[in-house]
């Protein structure tokens, strides 16, 4: 009897711990937009309604997991704001916001906003990554990426060679498909236990966040001072940008060569 229980209670806890890693992310993550909507609340106080400035921050973080879109393109325009911004969610929804009320975002709200997402995909995927399999059109769509995912790694060998640095570097440049998703699905495909694939996919977001970021606020900063300032800006981290492009391939090409003696 006292074994019977002792089953079943394990049985139960398990379908509880199942439950929270599949709906604890997306959970958590809507925790998050509750708070933004605080932070944006509608200008009647209503409780189910929502404000123009909420509405596009939902339409923008909706653009972010639409390929090929990433933060190389929502940070700019969602700093920036304005009818930049309000076209970009029209064209990839179809919904026409009214543009007279809507401002830039400023860069803590993109941050929670994106790393919060990234982070949301990297537990959800990697906590359930062989049960997703099993389970139908998720697991078609999770074999799509897994072969997309087998491609890069066999084009891009360095991220193997590079161990956990290599997955973090892939998250961080902005290389096509190098979102949360396809990083979390790596990161599996390379045997890294789940917490640690977490981990690295979160740095790896807050990273490229925080610098895409801030390099364009320091840009923005000191165009309003004068525009020659905000163009020199942008031409020194043009070319920090090549010299470290530049770099990275002569970096590449010696681990590829190594790899091939």
């Amino acid at each position: 009897m006292l074994e019977e229980l002792k089953g079943a209670h394990q049985k139960a806890w398990g379908i509880v711990m199942r439950l929270l890693m599949l709906l604890g992310p997306f959970a958590a993550y809507g925790v998050l937009l509750v708070f933004f909507w605080f932070v944006y609340p509608p200008q009647d106080g209503a409780l189910f309604s929502f404000s123009p400035q909420y509405l596009v921050l939902l339409g923008l973080l909706f653009v972010y997991m639409v390929p090929p879109f990433g933060k190389e393109t929502i940070i700019p325009v969602a700093l920036i704001g304005g009818e930049g911004l309000i076209n970009l969610i029209a064209t990839v929804t179809g919904v026409v916001l009214d543009s007279s009320d809507i401002t830039g975002f400023p860069l803590w709200v993109l941050v929670l906003g994106i790393v919060g997402m990234d982070i949301a995909w990297a537990a959800f995927i990697t906590l359930n990554f062989n049960l997703l399999l099993k389970i139908p059109g998720i697991g078609r769509w999770l074999r799509w990426i897994m072969r997309g995912a087998d491609k890069i790694i066999n084009s891009k060998p360095w991220i193997k060679n590079l161990s956990s640095t290599g997955l973090l570097l892939f998250m961080y440049i902005p290389f096509q498909g190098s979102g949360a998703i396809t990083s979390s699905v790596i990161a599996r495909l390379l045997n890294y236990p789940p917490l640690f694939a977490i981990g690295l996919v979160t740095f790896g977001s807050l990273l490229s966040t925080l610098s895409i970021g801030l390099g364009l606020s320091s840009i923005l900063t000191l165009w309003e001072v004068h525009p020659l300032y905000g163009i020199l800006m942008a031409a020194g981290l043009l070319g920090l940008i090549v010299l470290f492009a530049f770099s990275w391939g002569k970096i590449m090409s010696k681990l590829q060569n190594k790899s091939h003696e």
